[in-house]
């Protein structure tokens, strides 16, 4: 099946017209969901991937589709050396156009007293600044990475300081069994933290392994209380009512 995505972008960021596009593509493959993204919103599409995980897929599916998709990286100068040399290998094996942005400031050992505040500046603020360029946000979040994440659908509306975004999510209905059997099906590297029994990957000082029947994202700010690290709840999703407003 192939969804039609030659209207305007403008047409398509509604909540509207955002969720008739999520009921066509949940059934459609993730790559699919990818290429539809890419010719909905053309030159205004980006993807973010951390390179700790298995969400890697979509750089690499990107590759594939269209090898000019800006594939977006936050450094915050803290990631594992790990999580540095995939990002380089993806680089050199499938040549990807990564786009980098850091903090503006170093705010030191501030994870020691602020986690919060240490992911909003060496995370969250980057990330704001690099959506200015785009319409559409493609990341690789799961519905069963965890209960806050267990309804994310594949395309939402967002807003962020008062403009709309697309929030695309290939990976939503996929299981992390699934992306692990297409990472090894078409050779791909991946993070090599996750045979050490790493789940989830981010910054050094706040990641560690996952013990045997915890959650995928227990390993990250363990014993804080604190699940996300605010990529993901800085802008806000709207909804259309049947009567056609937001809510």
């Amino acid at each position: 099946m192939t969804i039609d995505a030659r209207p305007l972008a403008s047409s398509l960021l509604t909540p509207a017209g955002l969720q008739s596009a999520a009921a066509e593509l949940r059934a459609q493959s993730p790559d699919e969901i990818l290429a539809w993204t890419l010719r909905a919103f053309p030159g205004r599409t980006a993807v973010t991937v951390s390179f700790g995980g298995p969400g890697v897929a979509l750089a690499y599916m990107a590759s594939r589709i269209e090898p000019s998709t800006p594939i977006v990286f936050l450094d915050t100068g803290f990631l594992f050396p790990e999580t540095y040399a995939l990002r380089d290998e993806f680089v050199r094996r499938y040549g990807i156009n990564l786009v980098e942005y850091k903090p503006l400031s170093d705010p030191g050992p501030l994870y020691e007293t602020d986690t919060d505040g240490c992911c909003a500046i060496r995370k969250v603020e980057p990330m704001q600044r690099a959506l200015g360029d785009f319409d559409a946000w493609v990341s690789g979040v799961r519905r069963d990475q965890g209960p806050t994440r267990a309804n994310t659908d594949v395309v939402e509306h967002h807003v962020i300081d008062g403009r709309p975004l697309a929030k695309v999510y290939p990976l939503a209905y996929w299981s992390r069994g699934q992306i692990w059997s297409y990472l090894l099906d078409n050779g791909i590297p991946y993070n090599p933290l996750l045979d050490q029994g790493y789940s989830s990957i981010g910054c050094w000082p706040c990641t560690r392994a996952t013990r045997a029947g915890e959650d995928e994202r227990a390993g990250r700010w363990a014993g804080t209380g604190k699940t996300e690290c605010g990529l993901h709840t800085f802008t806000s999703i709207e909804r259309s009512t049947p009567t056609g407003g937001a809510t």
